[in-house]
């Protein structure tokens, strides 16, 4: 897969969800929206429904119980006022033919015929009728001064004094708005008030300290008891702070989920290419290490073959001399191929749950040296240097000999390997706290900082493809991180391009 196409992908993908995000977000706000109109809709619905059956009512319905029969008792007076009234308009002559009757000077409550005044039976019996209604209108008032002070108190009943917190009937107004606004469909219980916005005065509030949330609310609405007007401007207000809250955070969360949920996704989109990226990235170097094993193994195979074909030539064949040369040369190629299956062995092995080390003392120093003594003769060739101070004393670890031996042997030999001019190792050993510090270092090529990232990755190469002027299979430094990662120790690498590389290797002493 190329690297443009997956880049496109990518930021197709990301744009796409990004998008997605985006769209999510307009249409959260957008329910949110629709669901504050249907909710404002919901409840002026039901307060129109409120107000019209609040003015349908009559008016001892909105007092309280111990009120009401204050003015049933001065509805009643009312009725009989009326009552006379109409006796006196149907008989005029008598009320107010003065050669018949003395009118006190109310007239409702006085009337008697004059002295030697003469009426008609239908006249009498108006007048019976009248004082029968006066009388019944007494006993119901008890008294003048009584009737009087209840009259006074009862001015603009019907609007101001039924609107008082002593007197208006919260129950009854609690209980229409619940029920209305149940009907329509708002479940959620408001904050009522009963606002006198001319006094600027709750005379009700069904929750303390709600008072100037309520003035603030846009659910007011205008009651006129009774349909009656007065002087001051009455509202029941009503405050749905919390259900606004609740679905603006149910929203919130419903977003937040999807946004998760998108992150989720891309998340999982991007190491998918990861792992994509990473198996490509494989494929390529294990192409390589199939590509450098055959160089590999073909260079001694063909320089055993030609060997061989020497010794069976009568000519040379004969010759002692030569005969050994050859001898020697297959020897080395087949010590050369033995060593790189062995690598290769080892780094598999090693890469097993059940692999155990085969743990004994081992003198650190005497095992460098030995493995370097392998390498002289090699280096000597080469007209090279490799110097050992092994300062480290004593030099006591627990290992596995075989292991640390591959181990230093796979890093001299790299040091030799990218050393293509002039070949300088120094090997070192010094203790350092509880711990041997060995250190390899030479002087050649060095390693990029970017390929140092990479250098302790299977069958990762520096130098890769078809290209061979550094011979190996990449799993030489993984190898050597394992054996280490296996004795507890640590391995770092300092290297800078064109003056060479120090590998440093820390072990516990035993």
């Amino acid at each position: 897969m190329k690297k443009t196409f997956l880049t496109l992908l990518v930021t197709l993908f990301t744009l796409a969800a990004a998008s997605l995000m985006v769209v999510q977000y307009v249409q959260m706000k957008r329910t949110v929206t629709v669901s504050d109109n249907l909710f404002n809709i919901s409840v002026n619905n039901a307060m129109d429904d409120v107000i019209d059956q609040l003015n349908r009512l009559k008016v001892e319905d909105y007092i309280e119980q111990k009120d009401r029969y204050k003015l049933l008792k001065y509805k009643r007076v009312e009725e009989l006022n009326d009552r006379m009234r109409q006796i006196i308009k149907e008989n005029y002559t008598i009320f107010y033919d003065t050669t018949l009757v003395e009118v006190g000077v109310t007239l409702q409550d006085s009337i008697r015929l004059l002295h030697g005044a003469s009426v008609s039976s239908s006249d009498s019996n108006a007048i019976a009728h009248y004082n029968s209604l006066l009388a019944t209108r007494d006993r119901l008032v008890n008294s003048n001064e009584f009737y009087n002070r209840f009259v006074d108190d009862i001015s603009e009943y019907v609007v101001d004094n039924i609107m008082t917190s002593s007197t208006f009937n919260h129950e009854l107004l609690d209980s229409l708005i619940t029920n209305n606004l149940m009907v329509n469909g708002v479940d959620i219980k408001p904050y009522i008030g009963l606002y006198d916005y001319t006094s600027d005065n709750f005379l009700y509030c069904n929750s303390q300290g709600q008072e100037q949330k309520l003035r603030e609310s846009p659910f007011k609405y205008r009651i006129h008891p009774n349909g009656m007007m007065s002087p001051n401007e009455y509202f029941i207000v009503l405050n749905f702070s919390l259900s606004s809250l609740l679905l603006k955070e149910n929203s919130t969360i419903y977003f937040a989920i999807s946004f998760v949920l998108i992150f989720l996704i891309l998340l999982l989109f991007f190491l998918s290419m990861r792992t994509i990226v990473k198996q490509e990235k494989l494929d390529e170097m294990k192409t390589d290490f199939i590509s450098n094993m055959t160089h590999e193994i073909k260079t001694p195979l063909s320089t055993i073959s030609l060997a061989c074909e020497m010794l069976q030539d009568p000519n040379i064949g004969s010759d002692p001399a030569s005969n050994s040369t050859y001898i020697g040369i297959i020897s080395d190629e087949n010590r050369r191929m033995r060593m790189l299956v062995e690598t290769i062995l080892q780094s598999s092995k090693m890469s097993s749950k059940n692999f155990q080390l085969n743990l004994k003392e081992i003198n650190l120093n005497a095992l460098t040296e030995s493995v370097a003594a392998n390498f002289r003769p090699q280096i000597a060739n080469r007209n090279g240097s490799l110097r050992c101070q092994l300062e480290a004393q004593p030099a006591l670890i627990l290992g596995d000999e075989l292991h640390i031996t591959n181990m230093i042997y796979n890093l001299i030999d790299n040091a030799i390997k990218y050393s293509p001019t002039q070949i300088e190792i120094e090997i070192s050993t010094v203790v350092k706290d509880s711990q041997i510090v060995l250190s390899i270092k030479d002087h050649g090529i060095g390693i990029s900082k970017e390929d140092q990232k990479h250098i302790f990755e299977r069958f990762y190469r520096v130098s890769t493809g078809n290209v061979h002027d550094v011979k190996g299979f990449g799993i030489g430094l993984s190898y050597v991180q394992q054996v280490v990662a296996l004795h507890k120790g640590s391995i770092d690498v300092d290297s800078t391009p064109g003056e060479g590389t120090t590998f440093r290797i820390t072990l516990p002493k035993e």
